[in-house]
């Protein structure tokens, strides 16, 4: 069977990938949108070692998490990956999280930036172009950069070695646990608990292992920004936290 630009497997929600609500994390359902993503990839002939072969590697650029319901340890949660714009170094994939009743829990987008084994960015390789092709445009879901208050709250975070994926960096959903870890510590734990709430983020440079990095979070209308940087000032990421 070929699989095409689309695919859907069945993911469980772990025990420890809940909450002490027993929600499952949000950083789950990230992991689960990268775990099905790589799953598509491999199924079409395109694992980790075709892209190790020709030093060229895909980056989370940008994500949009939306959680709508909750959903607790123990339920199989259907998980769908789609390729929906390929153009030049950026690939666009969707996801939707789905009930055995058929009700879609959440929605992912991630858009993702081909580079080389030194991390600057790279051309497609006319192969994935031609599977998932054509070329369609895509506006990459990007933050604006916008001055951090005085007040903002800081928190100190390190980069443990559980948090190091393949690539030798942070995985994309630890930033989603310090994203909630620093609103919770400046007091937005009912935002992390509300529902519907989105997570929008943008990934600018990778957080390395052993690093220490500060998050600096401040309110924002329904919900937070944040932004982490490394211990140089060195912008990491930008964030948004919204309720409703």
């Amino acid at each position: 069977m070929d699989p095409g630009r689309r695919l859907q497997l069945p993911v469980r929600v772990r025990f420890d990938e809940a909450t002490a609500t027993a929600r499952c994390r949000a950083s789950a359902h990230v992991r689960a949108m990268q775990d099905v993503a790589w799953a598509h990839s491999e199924s079409l002939g395109f694992d980790l070692p075709w892209y190790r072969a020709r030093g060229r590697f895909w980056l989370v650029r940008c994500l949009v998490l939306d959680i709508r319901r909750p959903v607790g340890p123990g339920v199989v949660l259907t998980v769908t990956t789609e390729v929906t714009a390929m153009r030049r170094i950026w690939a666009r994939r969707e996801s939707d999280f789905i009930l055995p009743d058929g009700t879609t829990i959440g929605h992912g987008i991630v858009d993702w930036v081909m580079t080389t084994d030194r991390g600057a960015p790279a051309r497609i390789p006319p192969e994935l172009l031609d599977r998932f092709g054509p070329d369609a445009a895509l506006e990459p879901a990007r933050i604006d950069a916008v001055p951090v208050p005085a007040d903002a709250r800081e928190t100190c975070l390190r980069v443990a070695p559980r948090d190091v994926d393949p690539m030798g960096h942070a995985n994309n959903a630890v930033y989603v646990d310090w994203l909630e870890e620093a609103v919770i510590r400046s007091g937005g734990a009912a935002t992390v608990e509300a529902l519907p709430r989105r997570y929008h983020l943008e990934f600018l440079a990778p957080a390395q292992p052993g690093s220490t990095v500060v998050a600096r979070t401040w309110r924002d209308g329904t919900g937070w920004r944040a932004t982490i940087s490394d211990k140089d000032g060195v912008e990491l990421l930008r964030a948004r936290l919204t309720a409703g």
